[in-house]
């Protein structure tokens, strides 16, 4: 009988109260606020923009966040790092971000001014690194290998590995980057894409689409913000390929992804 009560309560608890890795994406309009929470870590990637500050911290309250052991800054464009200063008076262990971008000199770069702020030494990060989030899970970074033209271009791409699945996230490469991390033999196999650039027309290629293979497709932006996104044909090519399509402007809060055991279970919050 206890078993059977169990049994029950497990399947009467929401499934994001439920053990797993977790990614939320808070609905910050066209910008990335991306929460990565796992056994023993909670990261935030990129912190939108700064007048989203009241969305990012609703989450961090929502989940119960008081401290960050990294934050990850994918590369220099407002709406991914604008949030930063008021990081400031938030527990931040660790900042990282992109080896590559198209500030005028490392000074001039918004983590590098966060991280003096902070007291913190910025690590950055181009392909090939690894880092232990865990003793299960580690993000490998894929890209960028080289500095592009396009600052978008030089967005950290990395990937979630876990027991519990893969996640992908992008940033804001666009078709150049694509065609370098396709040609690059990395597996991108995952179970959740964070769609690059917001849906843009400029990115996620078909080609890359099928290298994921992905069950489900993370769009965050707003199509009040950047009428073209998301884009017509992104969303096509992801739906042709069998993907199901979540965007954070269908929520209010924000777009919760469990992962547990293979399996993805998406909660609009």
């Amino acid at each position: 009988m206890k078993n059977l009560f169990v049994l029950l309560l497990a399947l009467l608890l929401p499934l994001s109260a439920c053990a797993g890795t977790r990614l939320f994406a808070v609905n910050v309009g066209k910008g990335d606020a991306l929460l990565l929470m796992g056994e023993g870590y909670t990261c935030l990637i990129d912190t939108a923009s700064k007048d989203r500050e009241d969305g990012v911290r609703a989450a961090l309250d929502r989940f119960g966040i008081t401290h960050l052991d990294a934050v990850f800054i994918t590369h220099t464009d407002k709406d991914h790092a604008g949030g930063l200063k008021w990081l400031d008076g938030f527990p931040v262990d660790a900042l990282y971000a992109s080896s590559y971008h198209t500030m005028k000199g490392d000074a001039k770069h918004p983590a590098v001014k966060a991280a003096a702020r902070m007291g913190l030494a910025l690590q950055w990060l181009k392909a090939g690194d690894e880092l232990p989030l865990s003793d299960a899970a580690r993000l490998r970074v894929l890209a960028p290998e080289t500095p592009l033209p396009d600052e978008n271009d030089n967005s950290l791409v990395m990937m979630l590995e876990c027991p519990d699945g893969r996640i992908l996230f992008t940033g804001d490469m666009e078709l150049d980057q694509e065609a370098l991390l396709l040609a690059s033999g990395n597996g991108l196999s995952c179970h959740v894409l964070k769609v690059p650039n917001h849906g843009d027309d400029d990115a996620c290629s078909r080609s890359l689409i099928d290298a994921c293979s992905a069950a489900y497709a993370l769009i965050s932006t707003s199509s009040f913000d950047k009428p073209d996104t998301p884009s017509p044909r992104v969303l096509q090519d992801l739906r042709d390929a069998g993907c199901t399509v979540c965007c954070t402007q269908d929520s209010d809060l924000g777009i919760l992804f469990t992962l547990r055991g293979g399996d993805v279970y998406p909660d609009i919050l």
